[in-house]
Order: C-alpha cells, then sequence, then structure tokens
C-alpha cells in the first residue's frame, strides 16, 4: 500500500521571479553603494594624510571587489606613517579615513538594501 500527495502552490513562478529581481537589484545597489563609500573614504585619507611630495596621497587608492572595500596606499613607505615606527609617530591617515565612513557605509547599505526590497515587491 502507498500514499501519494500533490500539491499545487499559485504564484511561485511570480515569487520566484521576484526573489531573482532582488537578488539582482540587491546586489547591484549594495555594490554602488559600497564604491560611493570607498570613493569617499579614499578623499578623506588623501586629505588626512601628511604631505611632503605628494607622492604618498597619489598611491592612495578605494576599489571594490566582490563585497569588499579595499583601501590602501602603494607608496613603499605608507605602513611605516600609518602604523609607526620605534621613530615615527603612527599618522592614521587610512584607518580614521576608514572610521570615519563606516556608519555612513552601513546606512548607505541598508538604504540600498531597503530601495531594492521596494522596488521587488513594487513589480
Amino acid at each position: 500500500m502507498s500514499v501519494e500527495m500533490e500539491m499545487h502552490m499559485e504564484g511561485v513562478p511570480e515569487l520566484k521571479e521576484k526573489l531573482n529581481q532582488l537578488d539582482g537589484d540587491m546586489k547591484r545597489n549594495v555594490h554602488d553603494a559600497m564604491r560611493f563609500e570607498a570613493d569617499a573614504m579614499k578623499n578623506a585619507a588623501r586629505a588626512r594624510c601628511p604631505i611632503r611630495t605628494g607622492r604618498l596621497r597619489d598611491s592612495i587608492f578605494a576599489k571594490v571587489e566582490e563585497w569588499t572595500v579595499k583601501l590602501g596606499a602603494t607608496a613603499p613607505y605608507a605602513v611605516y606613517l600609518e602604523f609607526g615606527t620605534r621613530y615615527v609617530q603612527p599618522r592614521r591617515f587610512l584607518s580614521n579615513a576608514v572610521e570615519s565612513r563606516m556608519q555612513s557605509l552601513v546606512n548607505r547599505m541598508s538604504r540600498a538594501i531597503k530601495q531594492a526590497i521596494g522596488e521587488a515587491s513594487a513589480v
């Protein structure tokens, strides 16, 4: 003896479509928010860095890869100015830039997610 059940649910294709749209919109919105804040962090770091020749300031970069914001400087002495040495006090131009923009990044990403949810539910 066997028992068999079959269920049919209405609206599943539409739900799937909305979830797929939400996924794409959310990724795009969050990535845009992260890119905006990465640029703001780069500008803040450039404004905070010590300037003698401008090489350090010009080497500061910001990029978004996957779900990560990367902020740094390629000048070979950047690490010594950021963290200091036995003879040099730390200047913290990169970490202070990140810290100053962190709440703005969280808020912007939250708005981006809410916007994607709103757009997906409106369709």
